[in-house]
């Protein structure tokens, strides 16, 4: 354990936790080489952590100042009990920027799109450029919850018994390989391990919770038109939560956007690392002139 009670860190990539303040609670950045800076933040579910961004974070760090974050309420970041929402991540990424000097790009997957996106629109000092994969906010997880009474159940104690159902390694083997990657194999046994690991975290259930009821959900169509910077759209061909088809609704409304569906996967920047880094490089390399 380390100091006031802090859990050993996870550690997945292989670099020491740097931790931030922020409200009153501690973030986890993992952090590796030099350069622009490019902050990789990782997707919502129950178990997630920066670990779903290990590919892209070793090729970027060749050339990159590159920044794993663990969100709020997930992986080595405090896991307080409160109320999440789309608008506290979305603030909560323009301040990690800002405190990192500005980023040269957010890199972000599925719902945590939304979150940049929102950032990018209101912060664009700090934030240059964007790169989304498989978006969602135009269609998909659009809808806003409410504290109800779904809510009150999942917080409580029968709540806590179906999120350790829903997060034991079996559970989270299955899930995984069948839901969030096209290729089974592409989910090796470390990624089900990190996932276990940082359920069993105390306070890991809270924001998750609030996924589920769909507080961290955001509609996006009133802000892509207020987005100026440069937009790289990956998609999966296979992705389920945010399917393909929704891509030509991004384009329409973020006209400076490049768009590439990329065969054969769901998790793109696992399922297709070598491909999808090259799309990345290349982006970042047409648009370096584009200062934070």
């Amino acid at each position: 354990m380390k100091a006031n009670n802090v859990p050993t860190p996870l550690a997945p990539l292989g670099v020491s936790v740097r931790y931030i303040p922020w409200r009153g609670h501690q973030i986890a950045l993992h952090e590796a080489g030099t350069g622009p800076t490019v902050l990789l933040i990782h997707s919502i579910n129950a178990s997630a952590s920066c670990y779903e961004m290990r590919k892209p974070f070793a090729d970027l760090q060749r050339d990159y100042h590159v920044v794993a974050i663990d969100l709020l309420g997930y992986g080595d970041s405090d896991r307080p009990d409160m109320l999440y929402s789309a608008e506290l991540y979305a603030e909560l990424l323009a301040d990690v920027a800002r405190a990192l000097g500005g980023v040269a790009c957010m890199y972000a997957v599925s719902l945590s799109t939304a979150f940049a996106c929102m950032a990018a629109a209101a912060h664009p000092e700090v934030i240059a450029r964007v790169v989304l994969i498989c978006p969602t906010g135009l269609v998909d997880l659009v809808v806003k919850g409410s504290v109800g009474r779904a809510y009150r159940i999942l917080h409580g104690t029968f709540g806590a018994g179906v999120y350790r159902l829903l997060t034991s390694r079996a559970s989270l083997r299955y899930f995984l390989r069948s839901m969030a990657y096209h290729n089974p194999a592409a989910c090796d046994d470390a990624m089900v391990e990190v996932c276990a690991r940082a359920a069993r975290r105390p306070g890991a259930r809270f924001a998750p919770i609030c996924f589920l009821t769909m507080l961290l959900n955001a509609d996006l169509h009133d802000v892509l038109p207020r987005i100026a910077q440069p937009v790289l759209i990956l998609w999966g061909e296979y992705a389920m939560t945010t399917p393909v088809t929704r891509m030509p609704a991004f384009l329409a409304l973020l006209p400076q956007a490049t768009g590439q569906v990329l065969p054969g996967a769901m998790a793109v920047q696992d399922e297709c690392a070598a491909e999808a880094a090259t799309s990345v490089r290349g982006f970042l390399a047409a648009t370096a002139h584009v200062a934070v």
